[in-house]
């Protein structure tokens, strides 16, 4: 399993979520390595793009059979709620203390997702044009069903998570205009993702908790 984080300025979070979900992990026997995906710049943040690129730069380390896409303010509560693909994408965020427990959505996907390898190929990965906040989850969970699939998720007493406290980041923006370009998934799902990616590493350091690649990711300025 390869769990990918998008990541910029969060070293405290990332401290904090390496601290509470490396033991739950452990304890669950998976076989597993963390990928933090740092936007390099100040530039306009691209949460799916950097989801994409932790999916090739994973790749190129080691065939992996499943992936995880976290949010690093995210912490798993409960040790059943297991980080293992399956046969439908899976939605493991179901719970939030921020929004009481309660499912916001029944076609959310955003928080923390699998997808196997086969399944986030069939949908070109995630699109990479949705800049700053919102959107681009909705744009997946269209994608998961126009290729015909659909999602599963764990008990709601058992997909508990704490959202770590933060304030929104700079240039981090919510964008009206992800909203409607969730709407023109089936359009854009083909030309748009994994096979249009377009990105450069400039550096990768290796830690034994995780690996940690900068990316440049050629984002509008903030």
């Amino acid at each position: 399993v390869a769990i990918i984080i998008p990541f910029r300025n969060r070293h405290e979070h990332l401290n904090h979520w390496l601290y509470y979900v490396h033991p739950i992990l452990i304890r669950q026997e998976l076989d597993y390595c963390v990928y933090i995906i740092n936007q390099e710049g100040d530039g306009v943040f691209n949460r799916a793009k950097l989801m994409n690129i932790g999916f090739v730069e994973a790749l190129k380390e080691d065939d992996y059979e499943c992936f995880v896409f976290a949010d690093i303010d995210l912490v798993p509560i409960d040790d059943r709620n297991l980080y293992r693909c399956s046969d439908h994408p899976r939605h493991l965020s179901v719970a939030i203390d921020k929004f009481n427990y309660i499912l916001s959505s029944k076609t959310a996907f955003g928080g923390v997702s699998l997808l196997s390898k086969e399944q986030f190929l069939k949908v070109n990965g995630f699109s990479n044009t949705f800049w700053g906040w919102g959107g681009e989850d909705d744009d997946l969970y269209n994608r998961i069903i126009f290729r015909g699939m659909s999602i599963s998720r764990p008990d709601s007493q058992i997909a508990k998570y704490k959202m770590i406290k933060h304030e929104r980041d700079l240039h981090n923006e919510v964008n009206p205009k992800n909203a409607v370009k969730a709407q023109e998934t089936p359009n854009n799902i083909d030309a748009d993702g994994l096979s249009s990616l377009n990105y450069t590493v400039n550096e990768i350091l290796r830690d034994i908790m995780y690996t940690f690649i900068t990316v440049d990711v050629q984002a509008p300025p903030g």
